[in-house]
């Protein structure tokens, strides 16, 4: 029995390595952004002194000569904020609102001040600059002298591309690196749970086999879910004990007093008194009833132990139908040629138990003549597989799958029977790790087929 996958199922793994990622993802991201941030301070902060390094230098060069403000910018006084991006660089001096040297596109800042330089964002000429101003007083001048030098902004970009590349790069690193390390790492820790899967699965089905779950299996975290299933599996065990005892034991006492009513109608419809016609058919109505009755204590024994059934050895296949044959013999007379056997000529081993295949054989045997016609043919083939057919009409496809349910009988049998012996017969299969299957012979050959094949031992 195969069970269904669950609609939504949730893979431990993908869990613990979610739980593992995200939250170092999570932790990655903010660090980021702390860095990006102090990134951003740290070059804005450095660029800044730069261009006041710059600042200084001109204001250095302001004298007054002849009553006027003289400056002497010499070459390589901005060279401080060259760089390789090629940043575009401008300053400016003026006395009050008159230009004295450099861009009159640089405004007079309202804030500059005298003890330090005072930094502003603006456009110049279609250009983002950071510029820099401070205010130089002179004695005996009337105007403050306002020193301006602006930076485009491109080599702080450059700059901060380059952090952020930097940044990016061992972060992302580390998260993949911990992705790829904690994978492994889960299923080296689940490993324990698939040896206790293999453990489960290597038991034989459907057979009943509840002993406990070795919790060493699992890890410790698991202990407590193998301790209920096997509490489980204990409350089960009794539960199917008491069951199967039950109807072994019913089936066991019918026995006696089935044979007791069987063997009176025998005596009673063997007497030398005269019975009437109606007085016989009820004789015999009861003899019937009696041998089904008979028949189903006999399979509801074999049902009950078909639940519990082992594979306990190999068994001699040949052998085995052998004594099913002639136990089908003696059960009823046969006309010649009704039930026909082929063996192989070298004895086939199987696994399995050999008095649970005669059982299986029997009831095929049993249900080809209750519902089929003669002759039945039982072949034993070399590669472990027994196969028994009829020769009457077979079966409709829609019902074949429900034939080895128990108590199902076609609507279209017009035999008695208890609806079990295909029942037993695919129990029984199943618990000595064999594949039984029933199928029509085809369109040109009438009847059913019961196919057993079992395991070469």
């Amino acid at each position: 029995m195969s069970l269904a996958r669950p609609a939504r199922s949730h893979s431990l793994v993908i869990r613990l390595l979610i739980a593992q990622v995200v939250p170092l993802a999570i932790f990655a991201v903010v660090v980021l952004a702390v860095g990006a941030w102090t990134a951003q301070r740290v070059v804005a902060n450095n660029a800044d002194r730069l261009l006041a390094g710059a600042l200084q230098t001109i204001r250095e060069t302001v004298s007054v000569a002849n009553d006027r403000i003289t400056v002497d910018v010499a070459p390589w006084a901005l060279a401080l904020l060259d760089g390789p991006e090629r940043d575009a660089v401008f300053y400016s001096v003026r006395e009050g609102d008159r230009l004295v040297t450099g861009y009159p596109d640089l405004p007079n800042l309202p804030q500059a001040q005298a003890d330090r330089p005072v930094f502003a964002d603006l456009s110049v000429r279609g250009v983002s600059v950071r510029m820099a101003q401070q205010t130089l007083i002179i004695p005996g001048r009337n105007a403050p002298v306002r020193v301006s030098v602006a930076q485009s902004l491109d080599s702080r970009r450059a700059s901060l591309r380059e952090l952020y590349r930097s940044m990016l790069l061992l972060p992302g690193l580390l998260v993949v690196l911990a992705g790829l390390l904690v994978w492994p790492a889960l299923q080296w820790g689940l490993n324990s749970l698939k040896r206790l899967i293999d453990d489960l699965t290597r038991r034989p089905s459907p057979s009943a086999d509840f002993a406990p779950t070795n919790v060493d299996l699992a890890p410790r975290e698991f202990w407590p879910v193998l301790n209920a299933f096997n509490h489980l599996l204990a409350r089960l065990e009794t539960s199917t004990s008491g069951i199967q005892r039950f109807a072994a034991d019913a089936s066991h006492q019918l026995r006696t007093p089935l044979s007791v009513v069987s063997a009176n109608l025998e005596i009673l419809e063997g007497s030398s008194r005269p019975w009437t016609p109606q007085e016989r058919r009820l004789i015999a109505d009861s003899r019937d009833a009696v041998g089904g009755m008979t028949r189903l204590v006999g399979q509801l024994l074999s049902t009950a132990r078909a639940d519990g059934a082992r594979i306990s050895s190999s068994a001699d296949l040949g052998r085995a139908v052998r004594r099913a044959c002639q136990a089908a013999r003696e059960r009823r007379a046969f006309p010649a040629g009704a039930l026909r056997l082929r063996l192989p000529a070298e004895p086939v081993i199987v696994l399995g138990a050999e008095e649970l295949i005669t059982e299986q054989i029997l009831n095929l045997i049993d249900n080809a003549f209750h519902h089929g016609a003669p002759p039945v043919i039982v072949h034993v083939h070399t590669t472990g597989a027994v196969c028994v057919w009829d020769h009457g009409p077979g079966v409709d496809e829609a019902t074949l799958p429900h034939l080895t349910d128990r108590f199902f009988r076609a609507s279209s049998s017009q035999a008695s029977g208890s609806g079990l012996g295909l029942a037993i017969v695919h129990t029984l299969a199943d618990a000595q790790g064999a594949q039984f299957e029933l199928y029509n012979r085809g369109v040109e050959r009438t009847g059913l087929v019961g196919k057993i094949a079992f395991q070469l031992g």
